[in-house]
């Protein structure tokens, strides 16, 4: 991949809001451990800092992407 992941992912989910974690990693050819380190540098979680730009939310067993509206501003400006 030539991007940066983090980058990649929310143009991703700008194209395509409420993807599973599973699809994300697939389309980005990340692997599940390096997707979820680039989800705790762009969620909310204090513990990482998190950029509160994706959240997660569960769908049964199913784990799914969005951008929050912070997130949105930000890519839908640049």
């Amino acid at each position: 991949m030539s991007e940066e992941p983090a980058l990649a992912l929310l143009r991703l989910l700008r194209e395509e809001d409420g993807q599973s974690i599973h699809r994300v990693a697939k389309r980005l050819q990340l692997g599940l451990s390096e997707l979820q380190r680039v989800l705790a540098a762009l969620g909310d979680d204090p513990r990482f800092d998190g950029l509160d730009l994706v959240e997660r939310r569960q769908d049964g067993e199913r784990t799914l992407l969005w951008l929050t509206d912070k997130g949105r501003r930000l890519v839908e400006g640049a």
